[in-house]
C-alpha cells in the first residue's frame, strides 16, 4: 500500500540528494507545501517528521524545516573477504560473559539491542491482557493449543496479510520467542554435526543456538549493503550446507535490508538446490517507515523457506511470543515441538491477539518506526560528532543496531572493558563471528530516546579509542566536530 505522505518524502529526498535542495534550504511551510503539491496539511505533516527522523531536515522553533548539514560523516566500514569454510563455534565463553553483562540495568544501555520502557505501550497491554482474560474465562487457564491459540493464529495471519505476506494458517506455529523458532527450524531442517551458511558477522544469539545443537558454520562475507549471494549460492551446489540462517531485513548487526531482487533470487536457490532456507525476520517491522520489506518467504515456491519472528524487538520481550511459519517443514516442526513438549503462555497470546485485532499495534508500529528512525539518527550524528575519523560507521537501513569500525589497532574487547568499568554497556565485535574476526568493531543500540546520559556515553567511548588507539587517533579532543 502506498501512503501519500511516503510518495512525498520519496520525492524531497530525492531533490535534497540530486542537490535541487541544498543544505540550510529553508523549505515551505506545512500550509503552503500543502497548496504547492495538492496534498492534505496532514501528509505534509507526517512527510516533515519522517523526513526529520531519518536526517534529512532539521526544525527549528517559530522557524520551520531546513534540509539538514549532510556532509559531516564517517566512512562505511572495510569488512573481510575470505572462502567459506565449515567450522565449530569455540568462542561460546566470550559471547555468555558479555551476554550476562549486557543485561545489567545499571549500567547505560548502549550495547544490548532493546527498546526502552518509555517507547512501549504498557497501558494499552495491560488492557488488552484484562479484555483478553475476561472474555476467554476458564480458556486462559489451560494448557495452549500445539500449534498456538487459534485467536492468536488468526490475528497473525491478518496482521501478515496488512502488510501483503501471505501466510497459510496450517503452516503456522506460535513459539515463545524467536529464538525458539528457529531451534525448531533448525532442528527440522539439519542434525548434530550438519553445517549451516551465516552471514558474518551475525547475531551471536544465533552461534550461540547452533553451538547448543551440535551444528558447525560455514560463514558468507558480508558489507553494510548485504551478504555474497554467489559464494551462498556455490556451498548450495556444492551441498557444503545443509541449510542457511539468514536476516534479510534490519540484520543484526550490520541493520542492512536486502532489496527485493536478492531475495527473490535466495528463495529461488533454495528451490533450486532443495537447500532450506531458516529466516530470522525479528526485526522485520523495525523499518524507519510505515511500509514493511516482504521476506524471503513472499517469493518462496513450494515451501523452501521457513519464516520466523516474534514481537520481542517491537512490543514486548518479555511476551517471549514468536512464530514459525514452516511451510514443506511443517510436520517436522510440529514433531519437534512435541518431542520437547512445548507450550506458550495462554494468557499472554491471549492478549496478543487481542492488542493485534483491536488495531493497538497496527499504531504501536507506526508510532514506533519513526521514534527509531530519530534516535538512530541521533546515535550517528553523536558518534560523527565525537569520533575521529579512522573510525567508520555503518548506518542501519532499519532496526536499531549500529555497527562502528574502530581504529585497525584498537581492540573491541578492550573498549568494551574500558566502558563497563565506567558503567556503560557495549558489544565488542568479535561475539558476531565464529572465525575471529572483526576484533576492531563494536556494535551499539539506539533503542533509547536520546538524551545527556547516552551523549556522554558516545563521549567517553570517543575517549576510550583514542586513549587505546593513539597512533591511529588524532590527539585527544580533537574528535569530528
Amino acid at each position: 500500500m502506498a501512503f501519500r505522505y511516503r510518495e512525498l518524502a520519496d520525492a524531497l529526498i530525492q531533490e535534497i540528494e540530486s542537490g535541487g535542495l541544498q543544505q540550510g534550504h529553508r523549505l515551505p511551510s506545512i500550509r503552503a507545501m500543502s497548496q504547492q503539491r495538492g496534498v492534505s496539511i496532514t501528509t505534509v505533516k507526517r512527510c516533515y517528521e519522517s523526513l526529520e527522523a531519518q536526517g534529512y531536515l532539521l526544525s527549528r522553533a517559530q522557524s520551520g524545516f531546513y534540509v539538514r548539514d549532510r556532509q559531516l560523516t564517517l566512512l562505511q566500514p572495510e569488512f573481510p573477504v575470505f572462502d567459506p569454510s565449515s567450522r565449530q563455534i569455540d568462542n561460546l565463553s566470550i559471547i555468555a560473559e558479555i551476554h550476562q553483562s549486557a543485561i545489567n540495568a545499571h549500567r547505560v544501555q548502549l550495547g544490548t539491542i532493546q527498546l526502552a520502557p518509555s517507547l512501549l505501550p504498557v497501558q494499552a497491554l495491560q488492557r488488552s491482557l484484562v479484555r483478553a482474560n475476561r472474555r476467554a474465562q476458564g480458556r486462559a487457564l489451560a494448557y495452549s493449543q500445539a500449534a498456538g491459540e487459534p485467536v492468536l493464529l488468526q490475528a497473525l495471519q491478518a496482521h501478515f496479510q496488512q502488510d501483503g505476506i501471505t501466510c497459510a494458517l496450517q503452516d503456522l506455529v506460535v513459539t515463545n520467542g524467536c529464538m525458539e523458532a528457529l531451534s525448531l527450524a533448525v532442528d527440522a531442517v539439519t542434525r548434530p554435526g550438519d553445517t549451516l551458511a551465516l552471514p558474518s558477522p551475525c547475531y551471536s544469539g544465533q552461534l550461540q543456538l547452533l553451538a547448543s545443537m551440535g551444528r558447525r558454520v560455514s560463514e558468507i562475507p558480508s558489507t553494510s549493503r548485504g551478504f555474497d549471494l554467489d559464494r551462498l549460492e556455490q556451498l548450495m551446489a556444492d551441498q557444503a550446507v545443509s541449510a542457511c540462517l539468514v536476516a534479510t531485513s534490519y540484520q543484526n548487526p550490520l541493520g542492512y535490508c536486502l532489496d527485493a531482487a536478492d531475495k527473490q533470487r535466495l528463495a529461488e536457490m533454495a528451490l533450486r538446490y532443495r537447500c532450506p532456507v531458516i529466516e530470522d525476520d525479528v526485526f522485520g517491522e523495525c523499518g524507519h517507515t510505515r511500509q514493511r520489506p516482504l521476506p524471503v518467504k513472499s517469493w518462496s515456491r513450494d515451501g523452501w523457506v521457513i519464516w520466523c519472528g516474534s514481537v520481542s524487538k517491537t512490543l514486548a520481550p518479555g511476551y517471549r511470543i514468536g512464530w514459525c511459519s514452516s511451510g514443506r517443514f511443517h510436520p517436522q516442526v510440529r514433531l519437534a515441538m512435541l518431542a520437547r513438549g512445548l507450550s506458550v503462555n495462554t494468557p499472554l497470546q491471549l492478549a496478543l491477539a487481542d492488542f493485534m485485532l483491536s488495531g493497538e499495534y497496527r499504531r504501536h508500529l507506526n508510532r514506533l518506526r519513526l521514534q527509531l528512525a530519530a534516535q538512530v539518527n541521533s546515535l550517528c550524528d553523536s558518534l560523527r560528532h565525537h569520533l575521529d575519523e579512522h573510525c567508520r560507521l555503518a548506518k542501519p537501513d532499519g532496526g536499531y543496531a549500529v555497527w562502528v569500525q574502530l581504529p585497525e589497532h584498537c581492540q573491541g574487547l578492550q573498549v568494551y572493558q574500558a566502558m563497563k568499568a565506567q558503567g556503560i554497556n557495549l558489544v565488542p565485535g568479535e561475539v558476531f563471528s565464529a572465525r575471529n574476526l572483526y576484533s576492531n568493531a563494536v556494535r551499539l543500540n539506539a533503542g533509547n530516546p536520546w538524551n545527556a546520559e547516552l551523549e556522554r556515553a558516545v563521549a567517553t567511548l570517543a575517549e576510550s579509542v583514542r586513549t587505546l588507539a593513539p597512533d591511529a587517533c588524532s590527539p585527544a579532543g580533537s574528535g569530528r566536530r
